[in-house]
This record gives C-alpha cells, structure tokens and sequence, in this order.
C-alpha cells in the first residue's frame, strides 16, 4: 500500500480540486486540521494581496466519516476568492475575447515561453494558470491526512527559514527538534525561524525589496522526527528516499536546489563526513550527530530528518526584456501580481510534500488497512529494530 494523489484546477479558474488515494481507514481529521496548515502557508512578512482574499475554506466530498478516514480515496475542494476577476474569460465552454485576456508577452524565469512553445500558442494564459504556485494550496491541504496519520504514530515535524537573500540565520541543526519548534512559535509565522536576532534585517530587506518591486530568494528547511528506520531502500535507483524526497521538493514553483543534511559540510564549517554509531541495550541504536539529515543510502536511519532547500526571487516584477509571442518584436511582460518573498509559503508546501512522501514509505514498510494496524505493526517494528541481530 501506498499514497498517490492528483490535482486539478487554474489560478483563476472555479476551484482547486485535488484526490488521495491509499489512506488507511480510522485516521481522525478535523475541521481545524485543514484550516491550520492553510492559515500557514497563507503567512508571512512579504506575502502578496492575495493571501488577504483568498480563506482556502476546504471542503471535503468523499473519504470522510464522521472525523476519521474510511479507508476510501479523499477527495477536496477549495475554491478561488479571485474567480471573479477573470470569470467570463476561464468558463469552461463560452468562449472569450482573447485580446481581453492574453498573455502574449511571456515572462522570463516563468513557465510562460516553454509551455507556448510547447503547445503552439502565442498565448501565455493556459500555461501562467496552471503552472501558478496556486497549485500548492490543493497539495498541502491533500497532505492533512498524511499529517494526521504521522501525528498519530508520533512522527513530528516543522519548518523553518535559515536564509533570505544574504544574510543567514544562526541556527543549530544538532539540537533537539522540540527546541528548534518552540523557538520557531516564540518568533511567530511572520519568518517561520528560530533565530530572533535575525528577524529585523530580514524583515529591512524584505522592505527594502517590496519598495523597489523586486523579489527574494533564500533557503528553507523541514525537519521530521521519530522516523523508523529503512524508509525507502538502497536496492533501486527509484526506491531511494532521498531521491524520492527531492523529487518532492523539487516540484514545487521556484524550487532550484535541494540538500539532505549537510551535502556540502565545509560550507557550512563543518568538518565531519560521517555520524558515528553508538548502541547501548537500553536505547538501542543511535547516531552521536546528525550531519547526514537522516538518510543515508536511500534509507532514513533513525535520526532527525533534515531536508534542506533554496528558492530563487520570483521573477514577476523582475523588468527583464522579452517578446512578444504574436510578432516576435521585444516587449515588456505586464505587471504580475507576486509576492515579496514567499519563502514562508515554499517552508510549509515543502513540510506538506515530504509528509506525503513519508506517510507513503512507511506505509509501504507496514502495510495494513487501518490505522490500528499500522500502528500495531510499527511498534513491532521498532521494538526490533532496537535489538541486535
């Protein structure tokens, strides 16, 4: 057994529409479940007009009984505050103006050129509408169920913010994951960070950016505990977590780059390769550091999960030259409504991904149909894990 979903649905159009499959059933999920990660992912210093409109109100049509899952598939619904800006242009049968709607002039950095050029159209709006970061919204609430279902095994998990644009925050990966998340709530959604100190020069560039219409980049980072050990495998280039979790990542909008742990250890004053073993009969395996993020081998081994990545600046309002698609003649791209930085936004999409990704593994690892059998058979399987051969 394992999860698999799909979404549908435009920046403008009617509603976001997404399905998961593969949940086991007796999972509790609640109203507020869905509304908590949503209100997260709508946070942060920095975040365009829209977050303000949109309530990303879930409603759910099928999967769920009386607060728990039945063990059929979830599907969700989510409809757009926006709809009405662009609704005679995207009904799915009148037919529009087109010179009312059009996109001709793609945006560099977007999906804009690739996808007219694919499809043939020297119109950029079928592509800008789907290959929005609006999608995500459908996503991280599909990973509710995943979440609940982790929760309820007691796997946890946060997000935070290391870098935007330059300037770094100072935070200690070897800590206690529940010390990094209550640091993390003290400082609030505005930046999602442990590190306090940093928050007024980020929020400075953040305005600094917003005055002169530009965007910002920067790293972010998710980090799940109480993972079993073997999620994924070494036996299969395809079965390999990492790859698996950076696929993950990778998917969405702006992402450019992904690390587990510490790829680069002398970047980060670091000199370690490895995380030395230590096994005593009475907690059983662990490692002394963690500056492998968890995995190695396609593997998760026990330790805290630490999946790194690094989001480019949007490219919205970024006033590069470009063409329009109707007479190949240069033009400049229309103004984009964007973000600051949404990097608050990437941290709890990436969170949302990789609960999906996990759920998925660990029930492959244990299968069952239920949520009491699940749990039955991860507790064997920790209980011999910390034995020796």
């Amino acid at each position: 057994m394992s999860l698999r979903f799909l979404t549908a649905g435009e920046s403008h159009g009617i509603a976001l529409t997404g399905i998961i499959d593969g949940m086991p059933a007796g999972v509790k999920i609640a109203p507020a479940d869905f509304a908590a990660v949503l209100k997260r992912r709508r946070a942060g210093y920095g975040r365009g007009a829209r977050q303000q409109v949109e309530a990303d109100e879930v409603r759910v049509t099928a999967g769920l009984r009386g607060g728990y899952t039945t063990g059929a598939p979830i599907a969700l619904h989510i409809e757009n505050a926006v709809h009405h800006e662009l609704r005679e242009f995207m009904h799915p049968f009148a037919e529009s103006d087109e010179e009312k709607v059009a996109i001709p002039v793609p945006l560099p950095g977007h999906a804009d050129l690739a996808g007219a050029v694919k499809y043939g159209l020297n119109d950029c709006r079928n592509i800008r509408e789907r290959a929005s970061a609006r999608e995500t919204v459908m996503r991280t609430a599909l990973s509710v169920p995943p979440r609940c279902l982790l929760r309820a095994l007691g796997i946890e998990s946060l997000c935070l913010l290391e870098q935007i644009a330059s300037v770094v925050a100072d935070i200690d990966y070897q800590r206690r994951p529940t010390e990094l998340a209550a640091l993390i709530a003290d400082v609030g959604d505005d930046f999602m960070t442990p590190d306090k100190a940093v928050v007024s020069t980020w929020k400075s560039l953040v305005d600094s950016a917003a005055a002169a219409n530009k965007s910002l980049g920067g790293t972010a980072a998710v980090i799940f505990w109480n993972l079993p050990v073997g999620l994924g495998s070494h036996s299969q280039h395809d079965l390999r977590l990492d790859a698996r979790l950076a696929a993950s990542l990778m998917s969405i909008p702006a992402i450019r780059g992904v690390e587990v742990g510490f790829a680069q250890p002398q970047a980060h004053g670091l000199c370690q390769a490895a995380d030395p073993v230590a096994y005593s009969s009475e907690n059983g395996w662990s490692r002394l550091s963690n500056y492998a993020g968890g995995l190695e081998a396609g593997m998760s081994n026990g330790a805290p999960l630490i999946m790194r990545f690094h989001m480019k600046p949007l490219p919205a309002n970024a006033g590069l030259p470009s063409v329009d698609l109707r007479t190949g003649e240069p033009a400049v791209p229309a103004f984009y409504r964007s973000d600051t930085q949404a990097l608050t936004a990437a941290a709890v999409v990436a969170e949302s991904v990789v609960a999906v990704e996990l759920a998925s593994q660990l029930l492959v690892m244990t299968g069952g149909n239920t949520l009491a059998e699940v749990h039955t058979r991860l507790e064997e399987l920790r209980h011999r894990q910390q034995r020796l051969p």
